[in-house]
């Protein structure tokens, strides 16, 4: 790397991380998931080296409650703030998100067009730097696994991917992205899903033999909260209507949150046949994107967090679709946060005074507008990635 383009990084990593450290420091109040990071914190380092046995506040894999119980044990041995150094990690992995997207637009010809797009992007700063969700970190290990195949390293990239799945479960959804790469012959997949899964099966083995119950109830029972989705749209007319807000726990919505878990594995299903019989090209990148917005427009019990999960996909190929995604992301954002938990956006003094009701009717509107944007985003990538049939026998490389 020259000067120039060394310097173009330093300026874009201040950048990054002075619109990332500004809310961190400021929004240092324990609220919401930041709360109950302090409270699963509490029981690891008092009560129980078991996280699962602290009943709906643990619906991870067990790598991040170590980040929780050590910056926890930080702030009572050196007065630091707990909500501001559990954020510091998430803080890092949007920074080195950043770096890689800027290696990867030097390559596409893009420049550092995608990097600034991440850096900026309002979704990644409100859910990162002042909600204090940790998607970030296993985005980034998403995206080392994805750069690491496109080179060529494919055991580097399984556990790459077993690291984002022990932080977050959701990355496992991509696994399939990766096992049906063209050219892939069946022992380097069964060799690939071994070293994406085996780690996080290791992981887990000492909490299920402690207390198989809890793990099954708190990670593989967990069904998300309907704050965003087709549900949460549904439960924010009905509020709109009745004004009365239902609860968001997937305990409240009967057979919605089974119906909506077996239209996600339909859809998944669906692209994943469409990949497997060469009936599109995608590249591994393209292929997560759709995987993911999928997920968006199927499972309809979705938490704010989830909204990232597609930032980084459209900074690498940005249109007009990634634009309209963000912006009504970012609208839906503002409306949960304000009308539902204003004290992550807000000082305590301040957060009475935000006009619930307009809120509410923000957060309705842009919880709809995110659902239509992402169904027309995945409508124009599977139309892109559409391969004609006399080609799609043809076992073509991706582009």
């Amino acid at each position: 790397m020259t000067a120039r383009p060394r310097a173009r990084l330093v300026v874009l990593l201040v950048a990054a991380g002075a619109v990332r450290l500004l809310p961190v420091l400021l929004a240092d109040r324990v609220v919401a998931d930041v709360q109950r990071y302090q409270r699963v914190a509490a029981h690891v380092l008092d009560v129980s080296w078991n996280p699962y046995t602290a009943p709906r506040l643990y619906p991870y894999p067990p790598v991040w409650v170590w980040v929780e119980a050590g910056s926890e044990w930080l702030a009572r041995h050196t007065g630091a703030r707990f909500a501001v150094l559990v954020k510091l990690p998430v803080l890092a992995a949007d920074l080195a998100i950043v770096v890689l997207l800027a290696m990867a637009g030097r390559r596409s010809g893009r420049g550092e067009l995608p990097a600034w797009l991440y850096a900026l992007h309002p979704v990644a700063i409100l859910v990162g730097a002042f909600h204090g969700q940790f998607d970030a970190v296993a985005l980034l290990f998403v995206l080392l696994a994805l750069f690491a195949f496109d080179a060529g390293r494919r055991d580097a990239s399984a556990l790459a991917l077993a690291a984002a799945i022990g932080l977050k479960s959701f990355p496992v959804l991509l696994l399939p992205v990766f096992l049906l790469s063209p050219g892939m012959p069946a022992p380097a997949r069964a060799r690939f899903a071994a070293l994406a899964l085996f780690p996080v099966v290791v992981l887990l083995v000492p909490y299920a033999a402690a207390d198989f119950g809890a793990l099954r109830r708190e990670l593989f029972g967990y069904g998300g909260i309907a704050d965003l989705g087709w549900i949460g749209f549904w439960r924010g007319l009905r509020w709109l209507h009745t004004g009365v807000l239902t609860r968001s726990e997937p305990l409240y919505w009967g057979l919605l949150v089974p119906l909506a878990k077996t239209l996600t594995l339909a859809a998944e299903a669906a692209l994943f046949a469409a990949m497997a019989a060469r009936r599109v090209r995608w590249t591994p990148a393209e292929a997560c994107l759709a995987v993911l917005l999928a997920f968006l427009v199927f499972y309809g019990s979705l938490s704010a967090q989830y909204l990232l999960w597609v930032v980084p996909f459209g900074a690498m190929r940005p249109d007009r679709f990634a634009a309209v995604h963000g912006i009504v992301s970012t609208m839906a954002l503002f409306g949960l946060y304000s009308f539902l938990a204003p004290a992550i956006l807000y000082p305590g003094p301040s957060a009475a005074l935000i006009a619930r009701p307009a809120a509410g009717a923000l957060w309705v509107v842009g919880t709809g507008s995110v659902l239509l944007a992402s169904a027309f985003w995945l409508a124009d990538v599977v139309a892109r990635g559409r391969v004609p049939p006399a080609r799609a026998g043809a076992g073509e490389p991706p582009r």
